[in-house]
């Protein structure tokens, strides 16, 4: 999300798909257009920027509530927050996790806070690997694991096929979202997820 600099192009179909949905309500050259980079239809998961974020609780793999059920959108309160929900372990989360972390460590004066929330998959005992990376990564910022598998945590609007989702809100209110399949979260993504939590934090 926000990371792709390609010309956009416009497909009209999507706007008269949409009218037919409608009912014709609305006429097709007066919907807006659906953005398209590289002919693939921009991803999206996640609360969209100005959503408010839903209460949810997860279990606590690390941090001082480890092992307990916390609902950390109500911790944080009105603070500038930015929360991971992932459904893939790989070298690139972790930098990320690592990166995200220091900013948070840095600026914690500032109010910003962070936590990561994973995804479960059936059939795999994910504690013991969640509470591995945290242990690995030097990890201050807790990581927990959601108790709804497929969709996420309540109310997050989590795509199916979303390999990591970033939130960024102040005032339990989304500033900023950012999507990634599996294999799409790469250093430029992580930098362009980084500028914008300095933004959040009031340092860029």
């Amino acid at each position: 999300m926000g990371l792709l600099t390609r010309r956009a192009t416009f497909v009209p179909l999507a706007a008269a798909t949409l009218c037919l949905l409608l009912g014709g309500a609305v006429a097709a050259d007066e919907l807006p257009a659906v953005e398209m980079h590289s002919g693939v239809p921009r991803f999206e998961s996640g609360l969209k920027v100005g959503a408010k974020v839903p209460q949810f609780y997860v279990r606590a793999v690390s941090g001082a509530h480890q092992n307990k059920s916390v609902c950390y959108v109500c911790r944080n309160g009105d603070r500038p927050v930015v929360m991971l929900i992932a459904r893939d372990m790989t070298p690139e989360l972790t930098q990320l996790l690592q990166k995200v972390d220091a900013l948070v460590d840095q600026n914690r004066a500032a109010g910003l806070r962070g936590f990561g929330v994973f995804l479960p998959q059936e059939g795999k005992e994910l504690f013991p690997k969640v509470q591995t990376l945290a242990f690995n990564a030097h990890l201050s910022m807790p990581l927990t694991i959601a108790t709804t598998a497929t969709e996420g945590p309540s109310g997050q609007e989590i795509h199916p096929d979303a390999s990591l989702t970033v939130i960024l809100y102040r005032d339990q209110t989304v500033t900023a979202n950012f999507a990634y399949r599996a294999g799409q979260l790469d250093a430029k993504a992580i930098e362009a997820i980084l500028k914008s939590t300095r933004e959040l934090a009031g340092i860029e």
